[in-house]
């Protein structure tokens, strides 16, 4: 078990997107009871939309509780959400900074990319006709679909395949449709929708491309099934922890 090097009037308040899935509320509330057993800390969960409680609500109802509040955003992409809802409540808080402590999300391309690969690249078959297929949740910030075009050729390279597809749930029509150009007997598709948690948008996605073609399909889990995954997310809040006075 790891100990943290700060006070014990500490709280680590986990910061999610939100769904109306139950499957997801339950994975983060399991991994909220992983990181409390593991950090020996208070972790509180809030939510950007759709759940409750929400992360302004959580900061005015704990904030006078605790001498250091770490906030760890359960974000990939720095979107929306990130760059207004996120930093917009926090810049509410700037006398009671020193209290309040945000760590850095879990980066796309530096931590995910690697672990990923990793699962991947063992699905590669020689003689078959392999097609990487990334997805995420939909975003008015150009920057989310750039962050998603790298990340997906930089896969495409690495995995040494020719073919890939990046889009938006909600767009699997399209895609889907160039790939009922390619399909033929040695066609294999590598879905990698990039969720934290397996809820609606995940669910949505997968079962479009499964119910197209069926056996095709390799689908990545969500995220932090990954136990790799998890763990880094475990460091960066140990290694902030233990550094912050």
């Amino acid at each position: 078990m790891v100990k943290s090097q700060t006070k014990n009037n500490s709280a680590i308040l986990l910061c999610g997107h939100g769904s109306r899935s139950n499957t997801y509320y339950k994975n983060l509330i399991k991994i909220k009871k992983i990181i409390e057993q593991k950090l020996c800390l208070k972790v509180f969960s809030c939510f950007l939309e759709i759940n409750k409680p929400s992360l302004e609500d959580c900061l005015s109802k704990n904030l006078d509780k605790y001498n250091k509040i770490f906030i760890f955003p359960f974000l990939i992409f720095e979107g929306k959400h990130f760059k207004e809802d996120v930093i917009r409540i926090l810049k509410k808080y700037d006398n009671d900074f020193q209290n309040i402590v945000f760590i850095d999300k879990i980066s796309l391309l530096d931590e995910i990319l690697p672990i990923t690969l990793n699962i991947l690249e063992k699905k590669v078959k020689k003689g078959k006709n392999t097609v990487l297929v990334t997805s995420s949740s939909y975003s008015k910030d150009s920057s989310v679909l750039l962050n998603l075009k790298k990340y997906t050729e930089a896969l495409t390279k690495k995995l040494t395949i020719s073919n890939s597809f990046f889009h938006y749930v909600g767009q699997e029509k399209e895609v889907i449709k160039k790939l009922k150009l390619i399909e033929n007997d040695k066609l294999s598709i590598l879905l990698h929708p990039i969720f934290l948690f397996e809820g609606f948008l995940y669910t949505k996605n997968t079962k479009c491309f499964y119910e197209s073609f069926s056996s095709k399909v390799f689908a990545t889990s969500s995220l932090t099934n990954e136990n790799q995954i998890l763990q880094i997310i475990i460091e960066k809040l140990v290694n902030r922890i233990a550094t912050t006075n």
